[in-house]
């Protein structure tokens, strides 16, 4: 198994904190396949869910992956830990198809989803190996209130 990580999760980026309670924030992480992404076990940490967060949304785009599937959730150990034991689940996603393919969890889904006072990677599974090339990437859009 490998582990993946994107800009936000090796903390080069940061999703927004709003500075007022009640204030919907929204965070975009993408991530291009310009590595060969090789196995089914493989994990992408593709963002972080900020502490406090409540989840009120979330939807995955994915660009030029075949016929593949992907499991979407929260992420054991801490957030931008580069520790390949660290598993993720299916909160968000559980076999959404991203084929050139857009999906919306549903309100009900997110709020499931209880709020921790530590900063949470959100991480993906997908059920085929990608081979890196232009223009193959996966987006993540979650929107959060603290």
């Amino acid at each position: 198994m490998a582990l993946f990580q994107s800009a936000t999760a090796k903390r080069r980026h940061t999703p927004p904190v709003p500075q007022q309670a009640g204030v919907k924030a929204a965070a975009v992480f993408t991530y291009a396949f310009n590595k060969d992404f090789t196995a089914a076990d493989d994990i992408l940490e593709i963002g972080m869910l900020p502490a406090g967060a409540q989840v009120l949304g979330a939807t995955v785009i994915g660009e030029s992956l075949g016929a593949t599937t992907a499991d979407i959730g929260i992420m054991t150990g801490d957030a931008g830990e580069n520790d390949e034991t660290r598993t993720s689940g299916i909160e968000l996603f559980d076999d959404v198809s991203v084929n050139d393919n857009e999906a919306a969890a549903s309100v009900k889904t997110c709020l499931a989803l209880t709020p921790e006072q530590k900063h949470r990677g959100i991480g993906v599974v997908l059920s085929a190996n990608v081979v890196a090339g232009a223009g193959k990437k996966i987006t993540l859009v979650i929107e959060y209130v603290y």
